[in-house]
This record gives structure tokens, C-alpha cells and sequence, in this order.
């Protein structure tokens, strides 16, 4: 996790720089304080970024391959990329195990990739600003 937060800093907050400052302008003239105005205008428009943002941690720790390697010892808590490095050798490699295991290991990306898509995908501030 340590690893990855700068990333979804650096991307979140690229991302809220870019709302506009009269939606705070505003949510201020209805009344809403600084966090109000964040919870109820920031985080609501922001939905697409934390998707993408999810997706992209999400692939990143689930094809982590270094720090497990470096950190666990016990083979029963191996993670996937550790257990298909099993299916390479020095002198020959198993390709159809090695194949089968990757579309496997893969699966779990692509579903959420589908249950976040129309969130990914979806224009946020289209049409909330006019000029």
C-alpha cells in the first residue's frame, strides 16, 4: 500500500485540480462549508477518477511480482506471479500451464474492470459549468 498511495495521490489530486472552482463557488452560496462541499460536490464528481484509480492499484498489486518474491518464504502463501514462475525452468517451460494460468490469474481484473467500467468511462463535468 505504501508503495502504491503516492500514485493514487498524484492521480486524484491531478484529477481534482481540474474541477471547477464555481462548483465550490457554489455549494459556498447554498451554505455548505469547505467539507460539505467536498462531500457533497468533489467526492460525487470524482467517481470516475477513483475507479480508474481502483482498477489501476488494483492490476498493480495483483501482478506485484518483486516483493513477494523478496519477502515470502513459506510456499503456501505464494501469490500468483509466484506460483507461475513454477511453470518456467532453465531448460523448458511449460506454455500451455503457463497460459492457462495467466488467463486465470487474469480473470479477477477483467471482472472488475466490468463492474467499474461505466464508471471509468463516464463524463463527469459534461454540461456543470457553463461559459
Amino acid at each position: 500500500v505504501v508503495v502504491t498511495l503516492p500514485v493514487a495521490v498524484f492521480i486524484l489530486a491531478g484529477f481534482l485540480r481540474t474541477l471547477p472552482g464555481e462548483l465550490y463557488e457554489a455549494a459556498e452560496l447554498d451554505g455548505a462549508g469547505p467539507w460539505a462541499a467536498f462531500r457533497r460536490v468533489a467526492i460525487p464528481l470524482s467517481r470516475p477518477s477513483l475507479a480508474a484509480t481502483a482498477i489501476f492499484l488494483f492490476v498493480m498489486h495483483w501482478n506485484d511480482l518483486l516483493y513477494p518474491l523478496l519477502f515470502i518464504d513459506d510456499p503456501a502463501k505464494r501469490t500468483l506471479p509466484l506460483a507461475l514462475l513454477d511453470f518456467t525452468g532453465e531448460y523448458l517451460t511449460d506454455y500451455p500451464l503457463l497460459f492457462t494460468g495467466v488467463v486465470v490469474a487474469s480473470t479477477p481484473m477483467v471482472v472488475a474492470y466490468a463492474l467499474l467500467q461505466r464508471h471509468f468511462v463516464a463524463g463527469i463535468t459534461a454540461g456543470a459549468v457553463k461559459g
